[in-house]
């Protein structure tokens, strides 16, 4: 009975473990992707950028200070830019089955904002690397 008490923990811990990603098809990953830029629509941008904890090997103060900064430039910049329209999904590139980048476009009345997200697959299941934010065109070309 101890052994079989036991088992259980470790499986519990196991399957909670921070490191290891709730994920196992992109599709999924895909689907929270969306789900965030839906929720910045929306206007929730802090419950978007937390969407990427518990999704994301970034560290969980990595993504606080990101939505500490995206909720201080937002303000800032609503005034110039004019209030949120929608997104898009505007470019997707593949490295095998290893690692993907997906482009979103935030649609503002008069301006943009592009996000990133790059998906990666560590055969266990697939996770968000790296998550960015900016205004540029350059990389849009």
């Amino acid at each position: 009975m101890i052994r079989l008490i036991s088992t259980a923990i470790l499986s519990l811990l196991f399957f909670i473990s921070p490191g290891q990603s709730r994920f196992t098809t992109k599709d999924s990953l895909n689907a929270v992707c969306d789900k965030v830029m839906q929720t910045l629509v929306d206007g929730k941008y802090s419950a978007a950028i937390q969407m990427l904890k518990g999704r994301s090997v970034m560290d969980a103060t990595v993504v606080d200070n990101i939505d500490k900064t995206l909720n201080e430039q937002i303000a800032n910049i609503l005034p110039y830019y004019g209030r949120i329209m929608g997104y898009e999904l505007v470019d997707e590139k593949f490295l095998k089955n290893t690692v993907t980048r997906r482009r979103y476009i935030l649609q503002f009345e008069y301006y943009f904002l592009s996000f990133d997200f790059v998906l990666y697959n560590n055969s266990k299941g697939w996770s968000v690397s790296h998550f960015y934010y900016k205004d540029e065109t350059k990389e849009l070309f």
